[in-house]
């Protein structure tokens, strides 16, 4: 294991030269009136001109509400551009509910807005326009939203992470996942997600929000319904897929249940801005899911089919589909579920909030503060620590991690357990996003894990350490999902901020530049470089020996600069002489933002081509999700021009020689 201390990182992503001018990270807002010819051909020219002037004014007056910036309109589309990914979701809300009262006091015709939203860096051209593939798959992102339909890209959803609203802005925002969609133009599906929104965010002071009546039925009808919810969002985080304890469907509704438990905690505690019929209305998706869940067997198809549509309205079809298959299970049959009286009785002996005070429920949800036990563990005590303070912060899972990848871009290519011995113990603290990721994958693990290891192994820390990471790496699944969490941060942080990489190709028209590590050091600033003119080595094979430390990734890149003819990219991997397909690779096509997703690298290999033309540059992440052993992998990496072959190979670890 590589024990060598860090030096501040540097990103590869500042190596290769940009000749474009990007804007930055910005958020592009598309807008449209959805049938609009059909409503004129329907309804005439003069209400078609009532609806684009009610819906200019409309739009216009929440777009500066928001700071957004009007880049161009055209007939009744609005193309805009936010500044943050969140100023433009609350934009589209607001939109969108305006036009919801707008057509409730309608007797005639009424309009529909579809909304579509992608972030990353397009290209700002000097007359303001932005250009580039962010602004396409923003404008098809919008041809795919129906009325009154917000979609927004997985970028856009990452970067604005969870929002909560006031109930006078429409509650709190959820991200729907509406799956892969084929757009024009773009030769891989794109993963939309819909933004939906309802009262929300109990116990949160609001002009509009009337606290519950003083008078001592309400009070106590409120606390009643506070319990009730408890008990059935409780219920509903004990749920399990029988097949896949990772069901995406099931954690995205387990993640809703946590949050809206803490939001009734925090209702309880000081009794604002809920009221009794909103607390039951809230859990009525949930007590929809434990009924299926539970009674499937029972249940009529006149109860079944309202049941159905209600819960797959809320938590998407594939949950539904799971409970109507029996997959899902609470370890209660239905013959044991406590009739109408018993679950009075039960719910009359829990214990109510504590007036004033942080509830049980909320001492519950967030994480418990590190044990002092464990603060002997280096590794452990720093990341865990970290995760217990971002965890109830509220700050987006996508913004912490490229704060982190920006202040340690080689955090991933330092092995966990050794990742305390660097920059005095700071870079361990970036393995919280690792917890979350096992707390994600093995809900409620990370309560008990640390109980386990003390028992298992004592307080000694050389005992507790290497048990907290077996227990880590066994009851937390990292061996299996080590490759997604690896796909899930160079998701966000590919190519901006970018990672720190072993080695690098630029290619321009006129020589190939080799890029390298001087040391064996992981997080080495320094860098080689060597030029190619010569046109036999140019287009040889490049070889890259790189050896992995256990739950580690190392990163290659080749990106384009001035190239008038476009490249063919082709990439291999083999370990100990055998084909592998342990590395994720991506595409970053018209801007430093706009990439693929992350495939893995087939055990034959892949070509890549238009270098320079349909793609700025390619990254290859290479891991090993092996937790005990090291693996050498050999990356073969060759750019040439379309119908050249490569006459020889290049052999390249560090420049010059193997990996040592």
């Amino acid at each position: 294991m590589n024990e060598n201390t860090q030096g501040e990182g540097s990103s590869p992503g500042n190596a290769p030269e940009a000749s474009v001018p990007f804007s930055g990270t910005v958020s592009i807002f598309f807008s449209d009136i959805r049938g609009f010819t059909d409503y004129t051909e329907e309804f005439g020219d003069e209400a078609a001109s009532r609806i684009v002037r009610e819906q200019d004014t409309i739009v216009r007056s929440q777009i500066e509400a928001f700071g957004g910036v009007v880049v161009k309109t055209q007939g009744d589309s609005f193309m805009v551009a936010f500044s943050a990914a969140r100023g433009a979701i609350l934009c589209a809300i607001a939109i969108q509910r305006t036009v919801s009262q707008v057509n409730r006091n309608e007797s005639g015709p009424r309009m529909g807005i579809g909304v579509g939203i992608n972030t990353g860096e397009p290209i700002r051209q000097e007359d303001g326009d932005y250009i580039g593939g962010t602004v396409n798959l923003a404008a098809r992102i919008c041809a795919a939203a129906g009325p009154g339909q917000i979609l927004v890209a997985e970028s856009t959803r990452y970067v604005a992470g969870r929002i909560e609203l006031r109930r006078s802005d429409g509650g709190a925002v959820e991200y729907v996942d509406r799956g892969f969609h084929e757009l024009k133009g773009f030769p891989e599906a794109k993963r939309l997600f819909e933004v939906t929104w309802h009262p929300a965010a109990f116990g949160e002071p609001t002009v509009s929000a009337e606290a519950p009546s003083a008078g001592e039925e309400e009070i106590a009808a409120f606390k009643a319904a506070v319990q009730r919810a408890n008990g059935v969002l409780t219920r509903v985080l004990g749920v399990v897929h029988l097949d896949d304890p990772a069901f995406p469907a099931l954690l995205e509704c387990q993640a809703k249940a946590s949050e809206l438990r803490l939001a009734f905690s925090r209702a309880g505690a000081d009794r604002r801005g809920a009221t009794a019929r909103e607390v039951l209305d809230q859990i009525l998706p949930f007590e929809n899911l434990l009924t299926l869940t539970l009674e499937r067997d029972t249940l009529t198809e006149e109860r079944w089919a309202p049941l159905d549509a209600a819960v797959a309205r809320v938590f998407g079809r594939p949950l539904v589909n799971a409970a109507a298959r029996g997959r899902l299970s609470t370890g209660v049959g239905a013959a044991e579920r406590p009739g109408p009286a018993e679950a009075a009785k039960e719910r009359a002996k829990d214990p109510e909030p504590a007036a004033g005070g942080r509830s049980t429920v909320a001492d519950a949800l967030a994480p418990p503060p590190l044990d002092e036990r464990a603060a002997g563990v280096g590794w452990w005590a720093a990341a865990y620590a970290a995760w217990s303070q971002w965890k109830p912060s509220g700050l987006a899972w996508a913004h912490a991690l490229r704060e982190e990848v920006r202040r340690y871009p080689y955090l991933l290519s330092v092995h966990l357990r050794a990742s305390a011995d660097h920059d005095d113990g700071r870079l361990a603290g970036g393995y919280f996003l690792l917890l979350e990721h096992v707390e994600n994958e093995s809900p409620g693990f990370m309560r008990t894990i640390l109980a386990r290891a003390i028992d298992e192994a004592g307080v000694e820390p050389r005992a507790l350490g290497p048990k907290l990471y077996q227990l880590l790496v066994d009851g937390g699944r990292l061996r299996e999902t080590y490759a997604a969490f690896v796909r899930d941060v160079i998701q966000v942080a590919v190519p901006t901020p970018g990672m720190w990489a072993d080695a690098g190709v630029v290619e321009r028209d006129d020589e190939t530049a080799l890029i390298s590590r001087p040391t064996a050091t992981v997080g080495d600033a320094q860098e080689e470089t060597v030029q190619l003119v010569d046109l036999q080595d140019r287009v040889a094979e490049r070889r890259f020996l790189v050896t992995v430390q256990p739950l580690t990734t190392r990163f290659f890149y080749v990106t384009s600069g001035k190239l008038n003819t476009a490249r063919d990219v082709e990439l291999k991997l083999t370990a100990d002489d055998q084909p592998s397909d342990r590395a994720w690779y991506l595409t970053v096509r018209d801007s430093l933002s706009v990439r693929s997703d992350p495939k893995l690298l087939p055990m034959a290999g892949v070509p890549l081509p238009g270098l320079g033309r349909h793609h700025f540059g390619v990254w290859v992440a290479v891991f090993n999700s092996d937790p005990d052993e090291v693996v050498t992998y050999e990356l073969t990496v060759s750019v040439k021009q379309p119908g050249q072959s490569s006459p020889a190979a290049s052999r390249f670890g560090r420049l010059g020689g193997p990996v040592r």
